[in-house]
């Protein structure tokens, strides 16, 4: 073990202890419009004075998106350097690569989650010599370990907020019993969005931000199991790969509400289509959990769910559910006991032997009253109405024409059902 202007440094892990910004192992690349391919390096120190920014492609009129890799990477990991063609085929971006590499290699994990603090500290450097360009619209993606980080940076700035912090798969290990000042949370930024991919193995299960994305459940993702993938990785990377796709995305990824985990786990939160978008053109105001499916590959996005019963929110505006339409012409007494229509042939798309299953009820023997009786809904019967239609209906009874067995058996095969169902037929 050997020390040097106070790190640590055991084999190739590095402790960075008591360093001062800027520091070399902390660089700043960006890319624009007019250099989408040959990275520019930016100079920043505790002035703009010091700082080259206005020697740059830097343009603060337009929307800086500033991007951090994470453990054992590095800025030219493939899905966050397509983020920058993707973005400037878009609009027109400043796009900034944060290149912390040499103080997060592998398999110096537990080193690197101590150098985030350092890397943050200078970052935070970086954004408050933007902010003093006059450029205000900041939004920061972090991948993994690159996605705690952006807590060091808002903790380091005076007097301004970020606008955004976007954490793709946030790291897990070393981050469970975190304190609220060393991780990823709601409070780090005017709005954090959470995407999660590989909860309780790479990734944390625990919700991070304002919106948290569980990616087909959070935890494996589609596509990654075979036996010369590994599936962890593949699944910890699907993080960028989602949130890249999103940026221009015609169909884009929708979820549905879940109100917590082991809810989702006991099956309580089905798929509804009360949608909210995630991703690079998610709605400031989406605030909760929520569940989104994928495709297996290139490209994800399934788009908007349209086949879905309407649940959650929705549910609550709905004062009062409207009749099917062959509820129309039903018996008083059977339009009471069956309000879903269940009864009715049609009701789980069985075959309606040939007559038409919109009316299923039309044919059914209904009493009608007329328009000068009361109503004799049950509930609204009194006892002595109750006696006076037994007399009258036994009174009645003898003058009715007796049933032919053979066509009774025949309407009920069919699916004719009289009134008199509960009549024993006469014997022929």
């Amino acid at each position: 073990m050997t020390t040097s202007n106070r790190d640590i440094t055991i084999g190739p892990c590095k402790w960075a202890i008591g360093r001062k910004c800027p520091d070399p192992d902390v660089k700043y690349y960006i890319y624009t419009r007019h250099n989408p391919m040959d990275r520019q390096c930016l100079q920043i120190d505790e002035t703009a004075e010091k700082s080259n920014l206005t020697n740059s492609y830097f343009n603060p009129r337009y929307p800086t998106k500033i991007i951090i890799h994470g453990y054992n990477s590095d800025m030219f990991l493939h899905p966050l350097q397509q983020m920058r063609d993707e973005y400037l085929a878009k609009s027109d971006y400043n796009i900034i690569y944060v290149d912390w590499s040499v103080l997060s290699p592998g398999p110096c994990y537990i080193s690197a989650v101590h150098n985030t603090r350092h890397a943050g500290t200078c970052t935070a450097q970086l954004v408050e010599r933007l902010v003093e360009t006059g450029n205000t619209d900041i939004h920061i993606i972090g991948f993994s370990l690159g996605a705690q980080l952006p807590n060091y940076i808002a903790r380091n700035l005076n007097n301004y907020t970020l606008p955004r912090i976007t954490g793709l798969d946030p790291a897990m290990p070393l981050f469970i019993t975190a304190g609220i000042n060393d991780k990823l949370d709601p409070s780090d930024a005017n709005y954090v969005d959470v995407i999660h991919t590989n909860a309780m193995v790479q990734g944390k299960l625990e919700r991070c931000g304002h919106a948290d994305f569980y990616m087909n459940g959070g935890i494996m993702q589609p596509g990654c199991n075979g036996q010369k993938i590994n599936s962890f990785a593949c699944s910890h990377q699907r993080a960028p790969a989602y949130f890249l796709e999103s940026i221009r995305s015609s169909k884009g990824f929708w979820g549905w509400a879940c109100s917590g985990y082991i809810s989702y786990l006991l099956g309580m939160c089905p798929p509804t289509n009360f949608l909210l978008e995630a991703g690079d053109n998610i709605r400031p105001s989406t605030r909760g959990m929520f569940m989104i499916d994928t495709n297996d590959t290139s490209p994800f996005a399934l788009g908007k769910w349209t086949d879905l019963p309407t649940l959650g929110a929705k549910w609550q505006t709905q004062q009062h559910l409207k009749r099917p339409h062959h509820y129309q012409n039903v018996d008083p007494l059977m339009q009471h006991i069956d309000q879903f229509g269940k009864l009715a042939s049609n009701f789980n798309n069985l075959d309606t032997f040939g007559y038409d299953a919109a009316n299923a009820y039309d044919k059914w023997t209904s009493y009608s009253p007329s328009s000068t009786e009361q109503d004799d809904s049950v509930e609204e019967q009194e006892t002595e109405e109750f006696i006076e239609d037994a007399a009258r209906d036994e009174e009645t009874h003898h003058q009715t024409q007796h049933l032919n067995w053979w066509a009774y058996r025949r309407n009920l095969t069919n699916g004719y059902v009289d009134n008199d169902i509960f009549r024993l037929p006469k014997m022929d």
